[in-house]
């Protein structure tokens, strides 16, 4: 067998003169086909809620996209729901917004087929001071009757609208686990109650509490992300996978790198599941990553050329891939990342191709912020980011689940079976 370091560098070797071609001449037809059967892949985020309870503000604060992009980029998915992918590309999340929910006989038999093939967490919304409508506590009942080991995220909305003053309390008098009261005696009053009716659902996972607010900036109450640690902290704790906290790091940073952060993490999650979709003519994970590095320097308002593309390469040591000196370091770089050795050695096409893709992407961007300032590339700085970049994927690919059979995690659910126009702003 071939040894670790081997292996790993001879994969990108062999990819590279595709990953050039993609890129000087990308296929939009040949790489689409690939990424929609991806994107059945991606984990969805179950939101379910009344109108007007704040789902979208919730999709806002945590992706950094825009209320008009957000408005736009919902589609329908189901009779009476719809989803809103990010990035619209290659998303790294699916966002499920159940519109029917406080309409007549709501079924929730379709969400619960199209969350079950996929990775599942549940968010409840509902405003702070409102008691639990019963069709939420119907359709949440529903879901853990039928799975009980999902956990559920309840998010509390409006916080200001029991406010004696208009200034939230600060510091933020919340705990991690959402419950520590705020001295507002109406609020606390009205959060316990919530508590009280949630807790008592049926199945085994937790019930997490996040009391939020989330305004805009001409509403005049900052911060206007108020309790999103919070909010952040109940959704990775309750998460099954490791892409919550990607998606977290993802929100970091001004505008253009919290997209070009996602949309690397939305091409690598594309180019690990290619191998697990049957895909009709699929071109294949160097596809993918070329249309990301043509995606990416278009976020940068820039091109690649062939002596770009050429000096890039040069920077990550590609030519050097099979020896074991060389400028990039294979059998460094297998030290440093947790857990490749093992994804290499146990023949996980689809995670080695989520971490290589995912460190591919990051050397790219360091390299198109020097380009896209005048500045010439430090190969030193690129290539050490493909490194930290190829670790922090490592470790959530190793975590297990990301590429792996969706659905109940535990294995465990009830016999029942489920049975088996979208409007801009706030739902």
């Amino acid at each position: 067998m071939q040894p670790v370091w081997a292996r790993l560098g001879g994969l990108l070797s062999r990819r590279w003169r595709a990953i050039r071609q993609s890129v000087l001449n990308p296929t939009g037809e040949a790489a689409e086909g690939v990424l929609e059967a991806a994107r059945a892949q991606a984990p969805v985020i179950w939101l379910l809620g009344m109108v007007g309870t704040g789902k979208s503000s919730i999709i806002r604060t945590l992706t950094g996209s825009s209320a008009a992009e957000i408005g736009s980029g919902f589609r329908p998915c189901t009779k009476r729901s719809r989803i809103f992918d990010f990035p619209t590309e290659a998303p790294v999340v699916r966002f499920l917004d159940t519109r029917g929910l406080g309409e007549v006989a709501y079924d929730p038999g379709e969400d619960l087929a199209l969350c079950e093939s996929q990775a599942h967490l549940v968010v409840a919304v509902l405003r702070a001071t409102d008691p639990v409508p019963p069709a939420l506590l119907d359709a949440l009942a529903k879901v853990r009757r039928r799975h009980p080991h999902w956990p559920i995220v309840v998010a509390q909305t409006t916080l200001h609208e029991a406010y004696t003053d208009d200034a939230h309390p600060q510091p933020y008098p919340f705990g991690a686990d959402g419950i520590s009261p705020s001295g507002i005696a109406m609020l606390d009053r009205s959060l316990a109650a919530q508590r009280a009716a949630l807790t008592a659902l049926p199945g085994k996972a937790p019930v997490r509490f996040a009391p939020i607010d989330f305004t805009a900036d001409e509403d005049g109450l900052p911060p206007t992300d108020y309790g999103i640690d919070t909010l952040w902290s109940a959704l990775e704790s309750g998460a099954v996978e490791g892409f919550i906290a990607m998606l977290r790091r993802a929100a970091r940073g001004d505008a253009l790198e919290r997209r070009a952060r996602a949309h690397v993490q939305g091409y690598a999650v594309a180019a690990g599941a290619i191998d697990l979709v049957p895909v009709a003519g699929a071109v294949g994970v160097p596809v993918v990553q070329g249309k990301m590095l043509h995606s990416l320097a278009a976020l940068y308002g820039l091109s690649w050329s062939r002596r770009t593309l050429t000096e890039f390469a040069a920077s990550l040591g590609v030519g050097t891939l099979l020896h074991q000196g060389g400028l990039f370091g294979v059998r460094q770089i297998v030290k440093l990342v947790p857990g490749v050795g093992q994804l290499v050695g146990a023949a996980t096409a689809s995670a080695l191709s989520f971490v290589v893709t995912y460190g591919l992407g990051h050397a790219a961007m360091l390299y198109l912020r020097g380009r896209r300032g005048g500045k010439s590339p430090d190969r030193e700085a690129v290539i050490e980011e493909f490194r930290r970049a190829m670790a922090e994927a490592g470790r959530v690919a190793k975590s297990g689940g990301l590429f792996s059979q969706k659905g109940d995690k535990a294995g465990e659910h009830s016999d029942e079976r489920p049975g088996g126009r979208s409007q801009a702003g706030e739902s």
